[in-house]
């Protein structure tokens, strides 16, 4: 059985899943890719006087504006963050890009990138990026999960065990940090489901709705109940 589970609330919308026991069995993973910080935040270098002419003005007049290159980079993020939420991605990294060259300790730009590969499926610059963000920011429970979404993302796509348990080990840091957050239950209960931890993912996914009743999904539902029953009986088949 293939299955679509829409993960509500979450960073990505919706998580294309493959078969549990197949997804678990059989790994076809090839050799990831050397990734540099060149690859996932590409900022042109120019090479004519005019081009870092022009670079040099948007820094001059960005810090004029806004008083400093910091709060002008904050700025171009809010900007990015817009479009990413509109799904404009090519627009969200170009202003991500923007933000960087005002302030390149801005972990948040990282952060962003990382979203927008990930949206793109690019899943290796993804986590290579948000690791990098995650290094700045370790406690962060949103960070971390998606972090661990993004995990999911590349077990979908790749089938990737090792990906399934890292995506647990995050969730499970991130809900020490926000042991109230229904997403975080929600997603812990599709990484059971893969893990075919059936009695996990129901425990999961009832906390889950305890906390939002909104993140039922009945996609997700069905395919657990054909694993195994609800042991509350609030689910049947």
């Amino acid at each position: 059985m293939r299955l679509r589970i829409m993960a509500v609330g979450l960073t990505f919308a919706g998580l294309s899943a493959c078969n549990s026991q197949n997804a678990i069995t059989e790994n076809r993973q090839s050799p990831r890719p050397v990734i540099t910080m060149a690859d996932v935040v590409p900022v042109p270098k120019h090479t004519t006087l005019e081009a870092r002419q022009q670079q040099q003005r948007f820094l001059v007049n960005n810090t004029k504006r806004f008083r400093s290159r910091k709060k002008a980079s904050v700025y171009y993020v809010a900007q990015a963050k817009r479009n990413y939420k509109e799904q404009k991605l090519d627009s969200a990294a170009y202003l991500f890009g923007r933000a960087w060259l005002l302030d390149s300790t801005n972990h948040t730009i990282l952060w962003g990138y990382g979203l927008v590969y990930g949206q793109q499926k690019q899943y290796d610059k993804a986590l290579f990026v948000l690791y990098k963000a995650l290094e700045k920011d370790k406690a962060n429970a949103r960070l971390l999960t998606d972090v661990a979404t993004t995990h999911l993302g590349r077990f979908y796509k790749e089938s990737t065990p090792e990906d399934l348990l890292q995506s647990k080990k995050l969730l499970e840091k991130a809900l020490r940090q926000t042991p109230d957050a229904a997403d975080i239950y929600y997603k812990l209960a599709i990484n059971s489901y893969y893990l075919q931890e059936y009695n996990k993912a129901w425990s999961y996914l009832h906390r889950s709705l305890n906390k939002d009743q909104g993140k039922a999904d009945k996609t997700f539902i069905a395919a657990l109940l054909e694993k195994q029953q609800d042991p509350e009986g609030k689910y049947v088949r």
